[in-house]
């Protein structure tokens, strides 16, 4: 089956969509916040839907569905996204290009680069060390600094502050390393927690954020991967961006209800 066949194909939640693909079977799908990139083993009944409306199998890692005509289908995850994160996810249409994208993953090959708002203002170009470890806190995963953690290394350059004088700032990140949560936990470390963190960030100034501007969501956005990968004896590069959600820029261009609660 032909990768445009399958991606004409696919049942994608509202706000998701497909913004390129190969026809070696790599698939990138830029991910709305707040969809989960697969469903959970056992999701609460109010659970919003996930990046598909497909079943999905925890073991092979893919989602399976049928069309109206009785044709049978299968995405494949090479990576996720946290379900508050929006922006690029890699998929593939068949095992192989998934098996391929998964080890570039692995070996560290891919380069991703996200975008945040954060509170405060970030240095021109810094690079972040530190040791992180995680750890189970309920049925969810929590990342911290720990001196017997491992070490984790993001590249962090301000981009531009917001025109409400908010004392916000857009910064580009990109990480060397993928712990879980590394970039939210970084981000706080510093001083710069990511507007909207509801686990890491700045909770009294998250609420006073969201009932300025009537936004809810984590300003975390993967904006570019770039990966290599070897399949059937050739060299593919494959290179994909998500625009700036409009949510962003409602927050870094003048906005005046958001400007009336924070000139104080």
């Amino acid at each position: 089956m032909k990768t445009e066949e399958l991606i004409k194909n696919l049942p994608l939640s509202s706000g998701c969509e497909v913004i390129k693909f190969d026809e070696c079977g790599l698939i990138a799908i830029n991910k709305k916040a707040g969809r989960a990139t697969h469903p959970n083993a056992s999701p609460s009944k109010n659970a919003k839907p996930p990046m598909l409306r497909a079943r999905y199998n925890m073991r092979g890692e893919y989602y399976s569905w049928e069309n109206e005509a009785g044709e049978n289908f299968k995405l494949y995850l090479a990576n996720r996204l946290d379900s508050p994160t929006s922006g690029v996810v890699i998929a593939a249409a068949n095992p192989e290009a998934a098996a391929a994208a998964k080890l570039a993953f692995k070996e560290k090959t891919v380069q991703k680069t996200y975008l945040a708002i954060c509170k405060g203002r970030v240095g021109i170009e810094d690079k972040w060390v530190d040791n992180l470890a995680m750890y189970s806190k309920g049925k969810y995963v929590r990342t911290e600094s720990s001196r017997s953690g491992k070490t984790a290394i993001t590249y962090c350059k301000f981009v531009r502050e917001d025109l409400n004088k908010a004392k916000l700032c857009l910064a580009e990140l990109r990480p060397i390393t993928g712990f879980t949560h590394q970039l939210r936990v970084q981000c706080a470390k510093r001083g710069f927690p990511i507007l909207g963190d509801a686990t890491y960030g700045d909770f009294s100034f998250n609420k006073k954020f969201r009932s300025a501007s009537k936004i809810n969501r984590l300003f975390l956005h993967c904006a570019k991967t770039e990966l290599k990968i070897s399949l059937g004896g050739n060299d593919i590069e494959f290179s994909a961006e998500a625009p700036l959600p409009k949510s962003f820029s409602s927050v870094l261009d003048f906005n005046i209800e958001i400007s009336k609660v924070f000139w104080l």
